[in-house]
């Protein structure tokens, strides 16, 4: 198999982490690196022995690169992605993929139309927890899903915010605990439960001096009927993670640590509970533990990287394409536009009201600014 020659976009944090993935797969090169912090490209390069660029296009230009992974902040992966499309490169993005929806509906469209690989980093999927779940649904040992509920209780002080200027802004983040921390698990959920059809959110600052949200709770209609409860917080120093799945057949439980599946299954479906004759019928089930074994040498970004290439190598779509990205951006998007005007909304979304609704939020910064 030929190496795909890789180009890194932003080299801090998560970037350090695509770097050293990169690195350490067989089908991969790590190739050139783009930063315009001089002290990080510098030091980079040096490791790696790759050349950096200040100018990310600079390096979009090489002939010799086959893939760029884009690891900046929030409001950068559209016009990167954008950018590298057009010079014709397979695209690796972090989550969100985008800001807004109508923004990852563009750089889908164009991947497309060049024919291009999109994919997006939603590494939770990879974690065997998540996929012992997906297994046993897609089974149907807990039958046909008619209840989830999600809460993801995290933390983060206001140094987090005022470390980076981006965070915490409409512009730059695109909201708060919703598109940045929690992400991932909406992710998760739309992936076990199905497709979203409509949403009501809520969302609020409670404690930080920022512009966008530190918690947020939202029902979810699937287009299966299923109901879906959410909430998230970045606010709680003790943090908590919780999913729970409810079928007809039975439930599946993942607490903190995820490294168990509590489950119970019915000895008879829950219609034929409720249309028992009997007033004094007790269920019968037992709950039953499923340990989690995880293999330290596999983290998940190097399984979402590892496939990435075999997808160019095979010419077929990554695990998570631009497509299934979308989704859970979409449900944010949803969460926070419902929030705003007070109302369930549908998905599809409307992509003009959001924009529109972003637009908004940025004037009332700037003359909030002016006042000031």
């Amino acid at each position: 198999m030929r190496k795909i020659k890789f180009g890194v976009i932003g080299l801090k944090g998560v970037g350090q982490t695509h770097i050293n993935e990169i690195a350490n797969i067989e089908g991969a090169e790590l190739t050139a690196v783009a930063d315009i912090n001089e002290e990080v490209g510098k030091f980079v390069s040096s490791k790696y022995n790759v050349k950096w660029y200040k100018n990310y296009e600079d390096m979009l230009a090489m002939e010799d690169l086959d893939a760029i992974s884009i690891c900046t902040p929030h409001f950068l992966h559209f016009p990167m992605v954008m950018k590298a499309l057009n010079y014709g490169k397979h695209v690796l993005v972090e989550k969100p993929m985008a800001i807004t929806v109508k923004e990852a509906d563009q750089m889908i469209e164009e991947a497309r139309r060049r024919g291009l690989k999109l994919g997006v980093v939603y590494q939770r999927r990879t974690d065997p927890t998540y996929q012992k779940i997906k297994e046993m649904i897609s089974q149907g040992e807990i039958g046909r899903i008619y209840r989830a509920c999600m809460e993801v209780c995290t933390f983060r002080s206001q140094a987090y915010y005022d470390r980076d200027a981006w965070r915490g802004k409409w512009a730059t983040e695109g909201g708060g605990v919703l598109i940045n921390q929690t992400i991932h698990q909406i992710d998760i959920l739309q992936w076990l439960v199905g497709k979203p059809v409509e949403v009501c959110g809520k969302i609020g600052t409670f404690y930080h001096n920022v512009e966008v949200e530190d918690i947020a709770s939202a029902v979810i209609k699937f287009e299966n009927e299923a109901h879906g409860v959410i909430q998230v917080t970045t606010i709680d120093p003790i943090n908590f993670e919780r999913f729970e799945i409810c079928g007809e057949k039975g439930k599946i439980v993942g607490e903190d640590g995820r490294n168990e599946i509590k489950y119970a299954i019915l000895d008879k479906s829950v219609k034929e509970y409720i249309f028992s004759e009997t007033t004094s019928l007790k269920p019968t089930y037992q709950w039953n533990r499923i340990e989690i074994k995880r293999d330290s040498t596999m983290p998940g970004h190097r399984k979402i990287i590892e496939d990435f290439v075999r997808a160019i190598v095979d010419d077929r779509d990554p695990m998570i394409p631009g497509e299934e990205g979308k989704v859970s951006l979409e449900i944010v998007n949803a969460i926070i536009l419902s929030s705003f005007e007070g109302r369930s909304v549908s998905i599809p979304i409307d992509r003009e009201a959001y924009e529109r609704l972003i637009k908004e939020k940025l004037g009332a910064r700037r003359s909030q600014s002016t006042v000031l």
